[in-house]
């Protein structure tokens, strides 16, 4: 399933490597699809947990969870007695995020180059991710890609991808078609957010998740890099 490169390597994992369908929207994960930003997010994290004298976590034990809610992670990795502090633990988090967010992240290779060909081929771009849409405008300006996009939407309100509010609002916003909707992303929230709003899916090999767990999920096209999506629009 899917075609090959001539170094072997899968390009998609779909019953066609092009679109039946042209699309004109691509809806961006940010954490793990566009950005290189595990080691930060699980660097932040990791200073929240010491700071209730949890010391014994590793970076590993972070980097599968990136993309989940903070209160989700935080239900997960932290103590039962410690639950009520769950609030407490988000705005330390944030609060030495912002001042560490940028230390070893950078874009994934060939997300500029991207970007840059869908948008001179008329497509639409936007992003929907568990980060501020504050928060994430910033981040995408810092990295000079912000100006490709027509829309740029987080999370505000506290519901949370795989809930399909994310994609109906944008595609309420702008006015955008389901079927010429293509979601990228590299977690099984973004598949599924995906899929719950009615749109189409493509998972990305090189974030949190590995391939087959990104093949599990069952999107409508599976790429090892980002340039690969250039194939699929065709």
């Amino acid at each position: 399933m899917g075609d090959q490169r001539e170094d072997g390597r899968a390009v998609s994992m779909n019953t066609g490597t092009r679109s039946d369908k042209a699309f004109k929207n691509i809806i961006f994960d940010v954490d793990g699809t566009l950005l290189d930003s595990k080691r930060d997010i699980a660097a932040a994290q990791l200073w929240t947990f010491r700071q209730f004298g949890i010391n014994s976590l590793k970076p590993e034990d972070i980097y599968p969870l990136i993309g989940k809610p903070l209160a989700e992670t935080f239900a997960i990795l932290l103590p039962q007695q410690l639950h009520d502090r769950i609030p407490e633990a988000g705005l330390l988090y944030r609060d030495y995020y912002r001042a560490h967010a940028f230390d070893t992240t950078t874009l994934f290779p060939g997300v500029l180059e991207t970007v840059t060909a869908l948008k001179a081929r008329g497509l639409r771009l936007a992003t929907a991710t568990t980060k501020s849409t504050e928060t994430t405008g910033k981040v995408l300006a810092h990295f000079g890609i912000a100006e490709y996009f027509s829309h740029i939407q987080g999370t505000d309100n506290g519901i949370f991808k795989p809930d399909p509010f994310i994609i109906n609002t944008i595609l309420s916003t702008m006015k955008w078609h389901r079927d010429e909707t293509l979601m990228v992303g590299d977690t099984d929230k973004d598949i599924d957010v995906g899929k719950n709003a009615g749109v189409r899916t493509c998972g990305v090999t090189y974030g949190s998740f590995s391939r087959l767990q990104i093949s599990a999920l069952n999107p409508d096209w599976i790429v090892d890099q980002l340039p690969d999506l250039l194939q699929i629009i065709g």
